[in-house]
């Protein structure tokens, strides 16, 4: 949740902006002080924009209105565009900062050193066996010297699966997204 002022600076526009905004119908209302949803009111706004640029009747039904008129009307739609843009960028920044979501780089450099600790786990299991189970047999050894090289090939020959991935799904907080988040807060490691 964040206050008016937190929201205009999101924004980058004055409270008053933000006054403004929040007598057009639709704004997300606030829950008391501080009580807005930042991201309510970047889909809102992203809606609000988009609705104005539909309410533009079609250049080709119209007369053909003079250069100066034009070229205004362009330059327009090139600023809500970059608006719209900007307001997307931001949306996945504030997922980012509030933990939901992190950079693939974040995300490979600590699956890497899950796997290193892993593997150092993995190496030092059949010396701390032999040394809690002096009476093993060499036949049991090598079942576990087995199955830890099957286990290390499967994990070695393991790709990501892009064939379901979507850009769009990143921001939009669905499935195929990098949520840093457990679905199952029961099932954690």
């Amino acid at each position: 949740m964040a206050t008016q002022k937190q929201v205009a600076e999101y924004f980058n526009v004055s409270d008053r902006t933000i006054r403004s905004w929040s007598k057009t119908p639709g704004f997300p209302k606030s829950k008391g002080a501080g009580g807005y949803d930042i991201r309510q009111v970047v889909l809102w706004r992203i809606e609000y924009l988009d609705s104005k640029c539909r309410a533009r009747p079609d250049p080709a039904l119209e007369e053909p209105a003079d250069d100066e008129k034009e070229l205004k009307l362009a330059e327009m739609r090139v600023k809500i565009r970059k608006a719209e843009i900007d307001i997307k960028h931001k949306e996945v920044d504030l997922e980012v900062k509030e933990g939901r979501f992190a950079p693939i780089e974040v995300i490979t450099r600590t699956l890497e050193q899950v796997s290193v600790a892993i593997a150092n786990n993995i190496d030092s299991l059949l010396p701390r066996l032999k040394k809690a189970r002096p009476d093993i047999s060499q036949e049991e050894l090598d079942e576990v010297k087995n199955i830890i090289a099957v286990s290390r090939n499967e994990v070695a020959s393991i790709e990501p699966d892009l064939s379901s991935f979507n850009a769009s799904d990143y921001a939009g907080g669905y499935e195929g997204a990098e949520s840093t988040q457990d679905a199952d807060p029961s099932n954690s490691c």
